[in-house]
Protein backbone atom coordinates (compact mmCIF):
# COMPACT_ATOMS: atom_id res chain seq x y z
CA UNK A 1 0.00 0.00 0.00
CA UNK A 2 1.64 3.47 -0.84
CA UNK A 3 1.57 6.44 1.71
CA UNK A 4 -1.03 8.28 -0.40
CA UNK A 5 -3.56 5.50 0.06
CA UNK A 6 -2.52 4.63 3.94
CA UNK A 7 -3.04 7.95 5.10
CA UNK A 8 -6.73 8.22 2.98
CA UNK A 9 -7.76 4.86 4.76
CA UNK A 10 -6.33 6.40 7.95
CA UNK A 11 -8.87 9.17 7.57
CA UNK A 12 -11.66 7.62 6.65
CA UNK A 13 -11.53 5.60 9.78
CA UNK A 14 -10.55 8.69 11.91
CA UNK A 15 -13.81 10.15 10.00
CA UNK A 16 -16.07 6.93 10.86
CA UNK A 17 -14.71 6.73 14.74
CA UNK A 18 -15.73 10.30 15.28
CA UNK A 19 -19.02 10.12 13.88
CA UNK A 20 -19.87 7.03 15.94
CA UNK A 21 -18.57 8.53 19.13
CA UNK A 22 -20.61 11.83 18.74
CA UNK A 23 -24.00 10.17 17.46
CA UNK A 24 -26.77 11.31 20.48
CA UNK A 25 -27.81 8.36 22.61
CA UNK A 26 -31.87 7.59 21.19
CA UNK A 27 -34.40 8.09 23.80
CA UNK A 28 -37.97 6.32 23.49
CA UNK A 29 -41.23 7.81 24.72
CA UNK A 30 -44.50 6.18 25.10
CA UNK A 31 -48.28 7.46 25.23
CA UNK A 32 -49.75 5.89 28.78
CA UNK A 33 -53.73 6.38 29.28
CA UNK A 34 -54.50 8.71 31.67
CA UNK A 35 -56.08 7.67 35.02
CA UNK A 36 -57.77 11.31 35.71
CA UNK A 37 -61.08 12.11 34.28
CA UNK A 38 -60.10 13.89 31.38
CA UNK A 39 -61.59 17.10 29.71
CA UNK A 40 -65.05 16.92 28.30
CA UNK A 41 -65.80 13.78 30.30
CA UNK A 42 -68.59 15.45 33.06
CA UNK A 43 -71.36 13.19 31.73
CA UNK A 44 -69.84 10.18 31.51
CA UNK A 45 -71.32 7.27 32.90
CA UNK A 46 -70.83 3.58 33.89
CA UNK A 47 -71.83 1.23 30.53
CA UNK A 48 -72.37 -2.09 30.00
CA UNK A 49 -71.35 -1.37 26.26
CA UNK A 50 -69.28 -3.03 24.19
CA UNK A 51 -66.76 -0.49 21.77
CA UNK A 52 -64.12 -0.76 19.34
CA UNK A 53 -61.73 1.96 18.80
CA UNK A 54 -60.60 1.81 14.79
CA UNK A 55 -57.91 2.52 13.16
CA UNK A 56 -56.69 5.95 13.42
CA UNK A 57 -55.58 8.60 10.68
CA UNK A 58 -52.94 11.27 11.09
CA UNK A 59 -51.00 13.76 9.47
CA UNK A 60 -48.13 12.69 7.64
CA UNK A 61 -45.75 15.43 9.05
CA UNK A 62 -45.74 13.57 12.39
CA UNK A 63 -46.64 9.61 10.96
CA UNK A 64 -43.20 8.59 11.71
CA UNK A 65 -40.82 7.39 14.66
CA UNK A 66 -39.30 10.59 15.34
CA UNK A 67 -40.80 13.37 17.28
CA UNK A 68 -41.77 16.05 14.69
CA UNK A 69 -41.30 19.79 16.88
CA UNK A 70 -43.01 22.84 15.35
CA UNK A 71 -40.81 25.75 15.66
CA UNK A 72 -42.64 27.99 13.39
CA UNK A 73 -45.79 28.45 11.52
CA UNK A 74 -44.40 26.79 8.59
CA UNK A 75 -41.97 24.95 9.85
CA UNK A 76 -40.81 21.90 11.93
CA UNK A 77 -37.97 19.74 12.98
CA UNK A 78 -37.59 16.19 13.36
CA UNK A 79 -35.95 15.03 16.42
CA UNK A 80 -33.68 11.52 15.68
CA UNK A 81 -32.85 10.96 18.57
CA UNK A 82 -36.04 11.59 20.28
CA UNK A 83 -38.08 8.74 18.78
CA UNK A 84 -41.78 6.75 19.81
CA UNK A 85 -41.03 3.25 21.30
CA UNK A 86 -44.09 2.08 18.83
CA UNK A 87 -46.50 3.55 15.67
CA UNK A 88 -48.75 6.46 16.90
CA UNK A 89 -51.42 4.55 14.81
CA UNK A 90 -50.94 1.53 17.26
CA UNK A 91 -50.40 3.50 20.25
CA UNK A 92 -53.55 6.42 19.77
CA UNK A 93 -56.21 3.59 19.44
CA UNK A 94 -54.91 1.92 22.51
CA UNK A 95 -54.35 5.18 24.93
CA UNK A 96 -58.33 6.16 23.40
CA UNK A 97 -59.52 2.67 24.39
CA UNK A 98 -57.91 2.24 28.01
CA UNK A 99 -59.30 6.04 28.39
CA UNK A 100 -62.97 5.26 27.07
CA UNK A 101 -62.91 1.95 29.81
CA UNK A 102 -61.53 4.07 32.74
CA UNK A 103 -64.71 6.20 31.87
CA UNK A 104 -67.24 4.22 31.36
CA UNK A 105 -66.77 2.19 33.90
CA UNK A 106 -68.68 -1.43 32.66
CA UNK A 107 -67.74 -0.83 28.94
CA UNK A 108 -65.43 -3.61 27.18
CA UNK A 109 -63.30 -1.29 24.60
CA UNK A 110 -60.82 -2.65 22.56
CA UNK A 111 -58.87 -1.98 19.33
CA UNK A 112 -60.54 -2.60 15.79
CA UNK A 113 -57.25 -5.55 15.74
CA UNK A 114 -57.97 -7.31 18.87
CA UNK A 115 -60.45 -10.25 18.67
CA UNK A 116 -62.76 -9.12 21.00
CA UNK A 117 -63.63 -5.90 18.67
CA UNK A 118 -65.70 -8.88 16.73
CA UNK A 119 -68.54 -8.59 19.44
CA UNK A 120 -68.62 -4.71 19.71
CA UNK A 121 -71.91 -2.72 19.97
CA UNK A 122 -70.03 0.72 19.02
CA UNK A 123 -67.46 1.39 16.34
CA UNK A 124 -65.42 4.56 16.98
CA UNK A 125 -63.45 6.19 13.90
CA UNK A 126 -61.10 9.11 14.68
CA UNK A 127 -58.78 11.43 12.15
CA UNK A 128 -56.64 13.27 13.28
CA UNK A 129 -55.96 16.63 11.58
CA UNK A 130 -53.07 18.25 13.74
CA UNK A 131 -50.69 16.76 16.13
CA UNK A 132 -48.42 19.61 17.37
CA UNK A 133 -45.72 19.24 19.23
CA UNK A 134 -43.84 22.97 20.79
CA UNK A 135 -41.38 22.58 23.60
CA UNK A 136 -41.90 24.53 26.56
CA UNK A 137 -45.36 25.65 24.85
CA UNK A 138 -48.09 23.44 23.82
CA UNK A 139 -49.50 20.35 23.39
CA UNK A 140 -52.22 20.37 20.50
CA UNK A 141 -54.93 17.70 19.32
CA UNK A 142 -57.67 18.12 16.51
CA UNK A 143 -59.66 15.38 15.31
CA UNK A 144 -63.08 14.40 13.76
CA UNK A 145 -64.58 11.58 15.27
CA UNK A 146 -67.47 9.43 14.49
CA UNK A 147 -69.57 6.80 16.56
CA UNK A 148 -72.17 4.05 14.71
CA UNK A 149 -73.99 0.98 15.62
CA UNK A 150 -72.14 -2.32 14.44
CA UNK A 151 -75.49 -3.27 13.64
CA UNK A 152 -76.40 0.38 11.81
CA UNK A 153 -78.36 3.16 12.28
CA UNK A 154 -77.41 6.70 12.15
CA UNK A 155 -73.84 7.66 13.03
CA UNK A 156 -72.95 10.58 15.66
CA UNK A 157 -70.16 12.78 15.25
CA UNK A 158 -68.07 15.38 16.41
CA UNK A 159 -65.35 17.51 16.58
CA UNK A 160 -62.53 17.55 19.47
CA UNK A 161 -59.22 20.29 19.94
CA UNK A 162 -57.09 20.53 22.48
CA UNK A 163 -54.38 22.29 23.83
CA UNK A 164 -52.56 21.73 26.67
CA UNK A 165 -49.93 23.96 27.71
CA UNK A 166 -46.67 22.77 28.35
CA UNK A 167 -44.44 25.19 30.70
CA UNK A 168 -40.44 24.42 31.17
CA UNK A 169 -39.11 20.53 31.01
CA UNK A 170 -38.75 18.97 27.70
CA UNK A 171 -40.10 16.12 25.89
CA UNK A 172 -41.11 13.64 28.80
CA UNK A 173 -43.63 16.71 29.89
CA UNK A 174 -44.83 17.33 25.98
CA UNK A 175 -45.38 13.74 25.81
CA UNK A 176 -47.76 14.11 28.81
CA UNK A 177 -49.51 17.00 27.92
CA UNK A 178 -50.42 14.58 24.76
CA UNK A 179 -51.42 12.22 26.51
CA UNK A 180 -53.92 14.42 28.66
CA UNK A 181 -55.30 15.81 24.99
CA UNK A 182 -56.08 12.09 24.01
CA UNK A 183 -57.72 12.04 27.63
CA UNK A 184 -59.94 14.87 26.51
CA UNK A 185 -60.76 13.24 22.96
CA UNK A 186 -61.68 10.07 25.03
CA UNK A 187 -63.86 12.13 27.34
CA UNK A 188 -66.08 13.49 24.24
CA UNK A 189 -66.77 10.07 22.68
CA UNK A 190 -67.87 8.46 25.96
CA UNK A 191 -70.25 11.37 26.42
CA UNK A 192 -71.02 10.80 22.90
CA UNK A 193 -71.53 7.03 24.11
CA UNK A 194 -72.84 7.64 26.90
CA UNK A 195 -75.91 9.74 25.39
CA UNK A 196 -76.76 7.13 22.66
CA UNK A 197 -76.51 4.07 25.30
CA UNK A 198 -79.75 6.47 27.22
CA UNK A 199 -81.44 6.99 24.13
CA UNK A 200 -81.69 3.69 23.31
CA UNK A 201 -83.09 2.91 26.70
Amino acid sequence: MNPRSAFALICAGTLLLTGCASAPDAHFYTLLGNSGVPYGSDNATSSGASIAIGSVTLPETVDRAELVIRTGANRVMVMDSQRWAESLKSAIPRVIADDVSKLLGGAMVSVQSDNASRDAKYLVSIDITRFDSTLNEAATIEAFWSVRLAAGGPTKSGKSAFRIPVHGGGFDELVAAHALALAGLSGEIAVKITAMEMAAD
